[in-house]
């Protein structure tokens, strides 16, 4: 699983504990429990219709939550597909879609060594909100819808 792998990887779980860990933080996303918590879960397609990735969104985790923001708890592109822009449109398309609701804010956190997904984010305009050892929370003001 790559969640637990990246937590690993950040030295946030062991090598050990990871896969379970990771399961245990996932449960509400897969039996649904969370989804009536706010949380939302896309699979993306790419054009012949075969699944490329999954997005999941939903409030902050945190007390610094503001009026009409959300969450990416994670993006990730099937490892078959990766560096053909994928990620690149997931994330357009999510921007799109929670401006179209009335979301104003975007906050997410990435790994440091995940210089991949800080170039995305980068890139899309996101900015260092906090600074951490091992990761950073980055934030992005959506447009409005037109």
């Amino acid at each position: 699983m790559e969640f637990a792998a990246q937590k690993a990887r950040a030295g946030l779980w062991t090598p050990e504990e990871a896969p379970q860990r990771s399961r245990d933080a996932l449960q509400g996303l897969i039996t649904g429990v969370i989804r009536g918590q706010g949380h939302r879960f896309y699979k993306a397609a790419n054009e012949s219709g075969h699944l490329c990735g999954w997005i999941w969104i939903g409030p902050p985790p945190d007390a610094r939550r503001v009026p009409n923001e959300q969450y990416l708890y994670q993006i990730t592109v099937d490892e078959n597909v990766r560096g053909r822009g994928y990620g690149r449109m997931m994330l357009q398309a999510l921007e799109a879609l929670l401006a179209a609701e009335g979301v104003e804010t975007l906050r997410l956190n990435v790994f440091h060594w995940n210089r991949v997904a800080r170039g995305l984010y980068d890139s899309a305009g996101y900015e260092v909100l906090s600074a951490g050892e091992a990761s950073a929370e980055l934030c992005k003001r959506l447009s409005p819808a037109r």
